[in-house]
């Protein structure tokens, strides 16, 4: 099936489901409406825009239920979704007025309290909607969504401290604002940067561990194997233990920033703890069955590293 048959397909299924969105907007534009003189029309689209949001919540229901993924993704959407109602609107209209050349030192000062929101609000927000479950299968769109939201987070600041200092220096001391802007432009490439290098890094680093761990698995069973017993076993499972040491490390890493109590790391403690009772426990030979799971994990995690790899991060 090509691209354009699955987006076709995609359509004719779910095209439904616009009409959430659209019979918001309606919604909220007819209470607006409301409080004019426009009264009548605005409980027209009230009602209107009501009708249609509801009548996209059964495609709604059935598009989550195909996908067990689907529903913490949408959870996210939705917190996010809030969070920008709530914190975009005031930023978005000083810029239309910087625009138009009609901004007035005042204008910025609500936007830099916005702006700072996100920047505080965003990294927390999206570690509490982290969805719980499927986590290995979700580990490439966490580490996806941990580098993007670092990064909008950290342009949200640096766009807080520029309107701040517009709302405070603008009207007295015009002229350094320039070369100030400058300077914040180049400190937003440079923090996008570092996100992004520490992400491919961090992914490059668990890729090669996880490979030298699989490698150091695939020499003991091999040592254990009949035909070639010999009396370096334990050697070879002190090896895999010390791989897997390494690699529990970069797994307990966070993804986003180097300050642990903000950072997501790049797996929950529950899958680290899991992963660790079954990796050991086919080193030791203890459970032949927890081996095969452990390598199971691995491999997925593995998969989910391999987009990101970059030995020169």
């Amino acid at each position: 099936m090509t691209l354009w048959q699955m987006t076709a397909h995609g359509v004719r299924a779910y095209w439904r489901l616009a009409c959430i969105p659209i019979g918001i907007l309606i919604n909220a534009y007819g209470n607006n409406l409301t409080d004019g003189d426009d009264r009548t029309l605005g409980l027209v689209l009230f009602l209107v825009g009501g009708v249609l949001a509801i009548s996209g919540m059964t495609p709604l229901k059935r598009f989550l239920e195909e996908n067990p993924l689907r529903d913490g993704l949408f959870k996210i959407v939705v917190a996010l979704s809030g969070m920008a109602l709530f914190t975009l609107g005031t930023p978005i209209a000083v810029a239309v007025k910087v625009a138009k050349g009609t901004a007035q030192p005042i204008d910025f000062s609500p936007a830099a309290m916005s702006l700072m929101l996100i920047y505080l609000g965003l990294p927390f927000v999206m570690r509490w909607m982290e969805p719980k479950d499927f986590l290995l299968q979700r580990l490439a769109g966490r580490v996806r969504r941990a580098a993007i939201s670092r990064t909008i987070a950290n342009a949200a600041g640096i766009l807080a401290i520029a309107a701040f200092l517009n709302a405070r220096f603008s009207a007295t001391y015009p002229a350094p604002l320039l070369s100030i802007a400058l300077t914040l432009l180049v400190a937003m490439a440079v923090v996008t940067h570092k996100t992004s290098a520490r992400t491919r890094k961090l992914c490059t680093q668990i890729h090669t561990d996880v490979q030298s761990l699989l490698r150091d698995l695939d020499t003991l069973n091999l040592a254990r194997s009949p035909r070639r017993a010999d009396d370096k076993q334990a050697d070879k499972q002190m090896a895999a233990r010390r791989s897997w040491d390494a690699l529990k490390r970069d797994l307990s890493t966070t993804v986003d920033t180097g300050y642990r109590s903000i950072g997501l790391p790049f797996l929950a403690d529950e899958v680290v703890a899991e992963l660790d009772r079954n990796v050991l426990a086919g080193i030791d030979a203890d459970y032949p069955g927890g081996a095969a799971r452990a390598r199971a994990d691995l491999q997925a995690i593995q998969d989910a590293c391999a987009r990101h790899i970059d030995v020169l991060a």
